[in-house]
């Protein structure tokens, strides 16, 4: 049944916007339970972000655990967040998180969901849990498309689900204080859908420079790889309406980021990241500064920590600096780029760069060159004598064989922090902290910083999302 076969204005259970990680486990939650539901989507195809992202879960008391003699439930992987978050998270909806979360992978588990072998396991990119509890797909997060897909199609086929694609939200239906329905835009017109509740699935705001300024104050500018659609339409839609908006107090970059077209605010974690994690590659660079200066141990343990310092630096910038020999040794610095590959792009001089002397490449790559000699001259002594000044447990190899290089990374934005106020229902809140009658938030449109607060949990962007969903899905059945 086509969407073209529906009236403007006709009525449904629920409005959802957003086909996404959240949108698509509400959608099909609620048709699972008798709902008759809407669903606006403003690109031409729906799973959002689970086509491009890693799709980490991270969950406590699952059947997998237990089959792996993993001990393990919720009130761990809670104290686990409060510890990571140094409290910062919302406490009761992450308790609302964790609750729901193995319930979220037990229900993915069996539909087919092609776990990593390796999977739970103790992933150390971000600060790590106390507990083997991180999930991936075989195929990352389209692993777990590939499991909501059957059932999205099925409820589509019967009519319990009507999508409408390339379709955008312009507006939310109101009868006196409670939200009735919305008003969305495609090629053919203007359309009105109305509805017992509304629920907003519209993603994060990571590829919207202004709107990241705004509710991001004191970061550096910001670098992007999120989807070109997160331009954090719901959230403005909300706010205009008197929802309130929480985190902006929060931010935290990914380190890595390489920004391969200056000044584009883009960059492609698939395509290129820098790997400066080293519990997953032992460092062969030293870091620096704008001023070439280096500013933290480059194999400090703790991802948190390095993550922190980076911000304190001038524009968040590091610049990853080695000689001719680090660039054959062990594993490659861009995992994707293999030795000609950066020597290509260094000669380019857009994020990479190389040159004969250091001065020479300090200007290239916008370092302060007095700073980057001095700073050198100190390493290779502190590799001479085995003692580095930073607390580098292994200092070598020496920076004294040109061609001599520079990669710029940038903490880059692959979720937002901050996003719409909710209660434990979902449901979105007022300034004043009244909820707004039949308007539920989802996702990452309620912040990163919800459940994760001013720090990175590995999986609690996807679980929650998937989990939120579920939950919200069956609620809106309750009058059904």
């Amino acid at each position: 049944m086509s969407r073209e076969t529906f009236e403007s204005g006709e009525t449904f259970d629920a409005v959802i916007v957003g086909a996404g990680t959240a949108g698509m486990p509400c959608a099909i939650t609620a048709a699972q339970h008798g709902a008759r539901v809407a669903v606006v989507e403003k690109t031409a195809e729906v799973g959002g972000s689970l086509h491009v992202s890693a799709g980490s879960m991270s969950a406590a008391g699952t059947r997998r655990q237990r089959e792996r003699g993993i001990d393990d439930d919720p009130r761990l992987h809670l104290d686990d967040i409060i510890r990571i978050t140094r409290g910062t998270a919302n406490p009761a909806l992450a308790r609302l998180a964790v609750e729901e979360a193995p319930h979220a992978v037990d229900w993915l588990d069996e539909l087919g969901y092609a776990f990593d072998e390796a999977t739970p396991l103790i992933y150390s990119g971000y600060e790590p849990y106390s507990r083997a509890r991180v999930y991936f797909g075989q195929d990352l997060a389209r692993s777990i498309y590939v499991v909501l897909r059957p059932l999205w199609d099925e409820h589509v086929a019967a009519g319990r689900i009507v999508p409408f694609l390339e379709t955008s939200l312009q507006s939310l239906l109101l009868d006196e204080q409670r939200v009735v329905g919305v008003t969305a835009c495609r090629k053919t017109g203007e359309l009105t859908l109305r509805s017992q509740a509304v629920v907003l699935a519209t993603g994060g705001y990571g590829s919207n420079p202004e709107l990241f300024s705004e509710l991001t104050p004191g970061s550096p500018r910001l670098v992007s790889a999120t989807r070109l659609s997160s331009t954090g339409d719901g959230l403005q839609i909300a706010r205009e309406h008197g929802a309130a908006v929480r985190g902006t107090e929060h931010y935290l970059g990914t380190i890595g980021g390489i920004e391969e077209e200056p000044g584009s605010g883009r960059s492609d974690w698939w395509a290129g990241y820098a790997n400066i994690y080293p519990s997953e590659r032992p460092p062969a660079e030293i870091h620096v500064n704008g001023h070439g200066v280096r500013f933290v141990a480059e194999d400090h343990p703790s991802p948190d920590l390095r993550q922190r310092i980076q911000l304190e630096q001038p524009d968040g910038k590091l610049w990853v600096v080695f000689g001719a020999g680090a660039l054959k040794a062990g594993e490659p610095l861009v995992p994707q780029w293999d030795a000609a590959t950066f020597r290509r792009k260094a000669r380019e001089g857009r994020c990479a760069f190389s040159a004969s002397t250091l001065r020479e490449l300090a200007g290239r790559a916008g370092i302060d060159a007095d700073g980057l000699e001095r700073t050198v001259r100190a390493w290779n002594e502190a590799v001479r004598t085995g003692v580095d000044p930073l607390g580098r447990r292994e200092p070598g190899p020496p920076i004294d064989t040109p061609p001599y290089y520079a990669l710029l990374t940038h903490p880059i934005s692959l979720l937002t922090f901050a996003g719409l106020a909710v209660d434990t229902d979902l449901r979105v809140l007022s300034e004043s902290g009244v909820p707004i009658e039949g308007l539920h938030a989802i996702g990452e449109v309620i912040g990163g910083s919800a459940v994760t607060g001013n720090a990175f949990c590995t999986g609690m962007m996807v679980t929650p999302a998937l989990s939120f969903g579920r939950i919200v899905g069956r609620r809106l059945t309750v009058s059904v």
